[in-house]
């Protein structure tokens, strides 16, 4: 069970990932080079917003794996062999 809630978990962490570093590495980097409209600083906000809501589901899924860890420890002691 623990390893369908890292697969879940993964690509949450790794979406948290893009989303930050676009809205607060690749937005203003192009923006001061000119490449992008001053515009598009309008978009950071709900980048981290979704961001945010991502870490949040992130936590909660980590919670849970860690969770069905602690149930195989009560059925079987060794649970990595």
């Amino acid at each position: 069970m623990f390893l369908q809630w890292f697969w879940i978990y993964f690509p949450i962490v790794v979406t948290f990932a893009i989303t930050l570093l676009t809205a607060h590495a690749l937005i203003p980097s192009l923006v001061i080079t000119g490449h992008l409209p001053e515009s598009t600083q309008k978009l950071r906000i709900p980048l981290t917003g979704f961001a945010v809501l991502l870490f949040a589901a992130g936590v909660v899924i980590l919670i849970l794996g860690i969770n069905a860890t602690l149930d195989v420890r009560n059925v079987w002691d060794r649970f990595l062999i």
